[in-house]
């Protein structure tokens, strides 16, 4: 009852009222791995890393073969990195995916997701072109796979390839929402800076920017050029 309570506040987003209503689910009982789950996940929520992981990482000790619990434990993770780096979080991240890939080598979204973590990275990049050539078999109609996969070939310098992949993105960006498209073209444009296509750049960059006003890293790489 806690965690249909938690549910019903958390696609409120009231997610410090859920937050609160997991609480009361793991007090009633302590081995309930779906009140950790969803613990976490309002935690991840609200910002609160530290405890957002050991939340999640509780729950995949209940459930060490689920899908669920390791993919959002290494979500988790992986962002936690961002926020908090020089905790060991990222390394935590890749094996946390690495057992899920192991135990569902189908698992398109977890390939895509080690994958453009890598490619973000720049590191283990050979690696995530072959994950995330695995996710595009899997789901060949995804754009966001096509752009991880560009995104991956311009951190290795092979600007064909990326400026290939990412025009697929965006043919198939459509269904997406309007900030994973913007991420594509911010891509798109960043390859064709590259390859010395100002003008299409440009182009790219101000279409992002329409999506997601403010984006002071767009406005940063248009320069005058983003004003009215």
């Amino acid at each position: 009852l806690y965690i249909r309570w938690g549910i019903v506040y958390g696609q409120q987003q009231r997610w410090h009222d859920a937050i609160g209503r997991y609480r009361k689910a793991v007090e009633a009982d302590s081995t309930h791995a779906d009140g950790y789950l969803h613990w976490g996940v309002a935690l991840q929520k609200v910002g609160e890393w530290d405890a957002a992981v050991a939340r999640l990482a509780r729950a995949a000790e209940l459930m060490p073969d689920d899908g669920f619990a390791l993919f959002y434990l290494g979500s988790a993770l992986e962002q936690a990195s961002r926020e908090r780096p020089g905790h060991g979080y990222f390394d935590r991240a890749v094996t946390a995916f690495r057992r899920l890939i192991e135990l569902s080598p189908d698992d398109a979204y977890a390939l895509n997701y080690l994958g453009y973590s890598f490619a973000e990275r720049g590191i283990h990049l050979e690696e995530a072109v072959d994950l995330l050539t695995r996710a595009i078999r899997l789901e060949p109609d995804n754009g966001a796979f096509f752009d991880s996969l560009g995104w991956a070939y311009y951190r290795m310098g092979e600007l064909g390839e990326a400026e290939r992949y990412l025009g697929k993105a965006m043919e198939q960006m459509a269904g997406h929402e309007q900030t994973e498209q913007a991420v594509i073209l911010n891509h798109a444009g960043d390859i064709a800076n590259a390859l010395g296509k100002r003008e299409v750049a440009v182009d790219r960059w101000r279409q992002a920017l329409d999506l997601t006003p403010g984006n002071e890293e767009l406005q940063k790489k248009l320069g005058p050029d983003s004003l009215p």
